[in-house]
């Protein structure tokens, strides 16, 4: 089993799986940790990273009336071994909203942290900013926790930062296992109004089956059950369902989340697979949600 921090959890993940996609909001912004290229000089391939998101950049078109998509450039002193950013109009419909992408470079990796629909004011133009340049300084390669670094890790695909939650984090990661066919998805996500009662996983599975809304899928279930995975109480739920082609396995694991919560967000967790090898599939399964746990716990 290899273990996968991922946002504020980790899980363990046989090693037949390998990570296909991961990616990460915090403070409304996306991160994404770039390796730099081996066999290039460092600077270079800095430059080159650089360059080739400017010229992407200039192919958009800016909004009507203004000569030039990118708003500014500047440098973020004092932030890792280099960063800088651009400000640009991300649709040619408007010209009060716009995108930064900065580049934090920080030796070991390169760091994209891109923010949108960012106002263009000098106000809101700091404010993102200020906003950019703390997720930038807080941003530490490697596994913190390993090395006896404590904090309020949120976990990226090559890093974590240092920060508290505070709102708008989202995580996505997805697991393949070509040899069995099998794909696993975790998803986590901020809420702002908590869910109405009956209304989860099994409650609206129920209200689509009655519904008739499944259509021709018959659905046979193998699981269907409260399940409580890292002091969380979730609703799983193991099906074998039949379009009259072909038959599938699905696997879900869902915990409807806190309002305004890091440490509570939305999870939802699913595995699919051709049908076939059920209780090796299961046992799989089994293995990952029991090692799903807060990071560092």
């Amino acid at each position: 089993m290899i273990t996968y921090p991922i946002g504020r959890f980790e899980l363990n993940m046989p090693k037949t799986f390998s990570l296909a996609v991961q990616s990460q909001k915090i403070r409304y912004a996306q991160i994404i940790d770039v390796p730099w290229p081996k066999g290039v000089l460092h600077e270079l391939a800095r430059q080159q990273l650089w360059d080739a998101r400017i010229a992407e950049i200039k192919k958009l078109d800016p909004p009507e009336g203004r000569s030039d998509v990118v708003i500014e450039t500047r440098d973020f002193p004092d932030v890792g071994e280099l960063t800088k950013g651009v400000f640009y109009y991300g649709s040619d419909m408007t010209d009060t909203s716009a995108n930064w992408d900065v580049l934090l470079d920080t030796r070991s990796v390169g760091v994209w942290l891109k923010l949108d629909r960012s106002k263009v004011t000098p106000k809101g133009i700091e404010k993102m900013v200020r906003n950019l340049t703390n997720i930038a300084r807080a941003y530490r390669f490697g596994d913190p926790v390993t090395l006896g670094m404590k904090g309020d890790w949120f976990y990226t695909e090559h890093g974590a930062i240092n920060l508290p939650y505070l709102e708008q984090e989202k995580t996505y990661a997805r697991f393949e296992n070509k040899a069995l066919g099998l794909i696993l998805e975790l998803d986590t996500t901020e809420i702002h109004k908590e869910e109405v009662k009956d209304h989860g996983l099994l409650g609206r599975l129920d209200a689509v089956i009655e519904s008739g809304f499944a259509g021709d899928v018959k659905m046979d279930h193998v699981r269907r059950r409260t399940r409580t995975l890292a002091g969380l109480d979730g609703e799983e739920l193991v099906l074998r369902a039949h379009d009259g082609k072909t038959t599938r396995l699905s696997f879900t694991w869902r915990f409807s989340g806190r309002k305004d919560s890091g440490q509570q967000p939305k999870i939802v967790v699913d595995m699919e697979s051709p049908d076939g090898q059920l209780e090796e599939k299961l046992k799989i399964w089994d293995a990952i949600l029991d090692s799903f746990k807060p990071v560092g716990q």
